[in-house]
């Protein structure tokens, strides 16, 4: 049997559906943006933001 996927979030900004990299929440990112945000917050880039 397969155990329950689960998600571990330690930033609390990400907790409540916040994105890191930019202003706006998580849920309202593209696909693009998804990808994007999620770069320049690994990568800790000083970058603006590409979200419509």
């Amino acid at each position: 049997m397969s155990e329950p996927l689960t998600t571990v979030v330690d930033d609390p900004a990400r907790a409540a559906g916040l994105c890191a990299a930019c202003p706006h929440p998580s849920h309202e990112h593209d696909p693009l943006g998804v990808r994007f945000c999620a770069a320049t917050t690994v990568s800790a880039l000083p970058r603006g933001c590409i979200c419509r």
